[in-house]
């Protein structure tokens, strides 16, 4: 079986940990408030909203998930765990040797920095649960300015543009950013967040 990344990770602002259906109410508001800004860049966001039981059940679906290795999705919130802010997936796509986030945010919580301080410390996690892991990626929309900003900040460096693996009417493109081990280790990277705490 592989190896499982933390299920809690806390850094100077954020609370970053494995979904859970007790949080659904928290992510219901953070999708709902923000529909017309996550409709832009996320397919999923069009078949919202939906009702809080269906969301406890989709949640239970992320945490099996992350109990039996198949892909790694957190939920991101405030520090005092009172608003969740958005989400992040650390998954399983490419070859063994790399691993891939992707994230969304709510809306209000947008242009402070969240994505890239949880986008770090999920770096630094990867990196150190599986020593085979030699890459990390970020896949976003190429019309997604602000999310491709978050990568270019960490020292992730941008190999381009492929076909999307899920195409939308709207996204026919995937915007690729990697960074290596090395390349992670060795870099001061802007904006990355110092990791307070990482719990199995």
């Amino acid at each position: 079986m592989i190896s499982l990344p933390p299920a809690l990770i806390t850094t100077p602002r954020l609370i970053i940990r494995r979904r859970d259906p007790s949080d659904a109410a928290l992510f219901k508001d953070a999708v709902d408030s923000s529909l017309e800004h996550l409709r832009q860049w996320m397919p999923w966001a069009h078949d919202e909203p939906i009702p809080l039981e269906a969301l406890r059940e989709r949640i239970a679906g992320f945490a099996l998930n992350f109990e039996e290795g198949r892909e790694f999705v957190y939920g991101i919130l405030s520090k005092d765990g009172s608003e969740a802010l958005g989400c992040l997936g650390l998954h399983l796509r490419n070859e063994d040797t790399d691993r891939e986030i992707g994230y969304w945010l709510r809306v209000s919580a947008t242009g402070q920095g969240f994505i890239t301080e949880a986008a770090a410390a999920v770096t630094t996690a990867a990196f150190a649960t599986w020593p085979d892991v030699q890459t990390v990626t970020i896949v976003c929309d190429p019309a997604n300015a602000r999310s491709a900003a978050v990568p270019a900040r960490l020292g992730y460096s941008c190999l381009g543009n492929r076909p999307s693996k899920e195409p939308t009417p709207a996204r026919s493109e995937d915007q690729v950013w990697r960074i290596t081990r090395e390349g992670w280790h060795s870099s001061t990277g802007n904006g990355r967040a110092a990791v307070s705490q990482i719990q199995p």
